[in-house]
């Protein structure tokens, strides 16, 4: 690969997990049947201050997805330990986040993300 192209001359690089286009209309299919539930593959929550150290560290934090906020700043957190960070913290945002996800059989949903994106506004 010519990594001077790819910087200076604006060359596109694309990877791929495997899956092609038939993969992925298989899944949405299978989830809108209730076959499988995509939400179970997260694990994590964080803001971008954690971006960085989560990609250096991947290999390390056991789990599934680690899902980053771009425009929050919250450290990564494991969707089991929201509750202990919300005690440790004395957060009551962590808990009643912790109280969402635990109502969702403790996984991410809709309602913990619209909470999340209500409650953990960024200061200017």
């Amino acid at each position: 690969m010519n990594f001077y192209d790819v910087h200076y001359n604006s060359t596109h690089v694309m990877g791929t997990t495997g899956g092609n286009t038939e993969d992925m209309i298989e899944s949405l299919q299978l989830t809108e049947q209730g076959r499988i539930n995509p939400a179970v593959m997260v694990t994590h929550i964080g803001g971008l201050d954690a971006a960085a150290d989560t990609t250096l560290n991947l290999p390390k934090i056991p789990g599934g997805k680690k899902l980053i906020y771009t425009h929050l700043s919250m450290p990564l957190t494991a969707l089991t330990d929201l509750r202990k960070a919300g005690e440790t913290q004395q957060d009551d945002r962590l808990i009643a986040l912790a109280d969402i996800v635990d109502a969702h059989k403790g996984l991410w949903s809709p309602e913990a993300e619209e909470y999340l994106l209500q409650n953990f506004i960024t200061e200017e």
